[in-house]
């Protein structure tokens, strides 16, 4: 019995100090958008967006991005969206700006609960790496998100998991909690937001952001 209780602690010891090896760190989110909307059911959204810490790599960037959506239905979209990512590369002896692209697709499909909703959201994206280290990827995307309607509350809350994981490439799994919400205010819409990311592997940090973003 004694030999069986050091194996369990040892064994729980191991696993504290496998976690204890990946550390968290804090991040910023910014986005500032331009939406045309050339018909009911078309968007297209011209963005900006600027990141500390971000990507595997840990380095903060600038996107430009633009995404295109269709709506089919009162429930039922898709979207396709390119980003450009120039990504700020000031550690070691190498430094400068490195270059990315890449491609996603979206369809997204919602649920009406009376006054709330539920939403799923289904995509897949390539990045290919144009200059600089890493690898080319593809990665898949599953959203489940809440959004709760409350009455004489114009900041209804959205609480959403995301899983990201890779099926090529630099292999990654990534797990996404968070909450979010927007209203329209100064002449456009304001959205600010929290999402806890866990990553699978050890030797990629975990990550609190704060988000923030405008559109007009």
């Amino acid at each position: 019995m004694k030999g069986k209780n050091f194996f369990i602690i040892g064994f729980v010891l191991v696993l504290f100090g496998a976690t204890a090896q990946t550390v968290t760190d804090n991040r910023i989110w910014t986005k500032l958008t331009y939406r045309h909307e050339p018909s009911k059911a078309l968007d297209i959204d011209l963005s900006g967006l600027y990141r500390s810490v971000g990507g595997d790599e840990g380095m903060d960037r600038w996107i430009t991005e633009v995404q295109v959506t269709k709506k089919q239905s009162k429930i039922l979209c898709y979207s396709a969206e390119f980003r450009h990512y120039a990504i700020f590369d000031d550690v070691g002896a190498t430094q400068g700006t490195n270059q990315r692209i890449r491609f996603r697709l979206n369809a997204t499909k919602g649920y009406n609960l009376g006054r709330d909703e539920i939403s799923m959201r289904y995509g897949i994206q390539h990045r290919t790496v144009l200059s600089g280290g890493g690898s080319d990827r593809t990665d898949v995307r599953v959203r489940g998100a809440y959004t709760k309607n409350i009455k004489d509350w114009k900041w209804d809350p959205t609480i959403y998991s995301e899983y990201l994981g890779s099926v090529n490439g630099n292999l990654s799994r990534r797990l996404r909690i968070g909450a979010e919400s927007s209203n329209k205010m100064l002449g456009g819409k304001v959205s600010f937001g929290y999402f806890y990311q866990h990553n699978f592997s050890l030797s990629s940090p975990h990550y609190h952001t704060m988000t923030v973003g405008y559109r007009l």
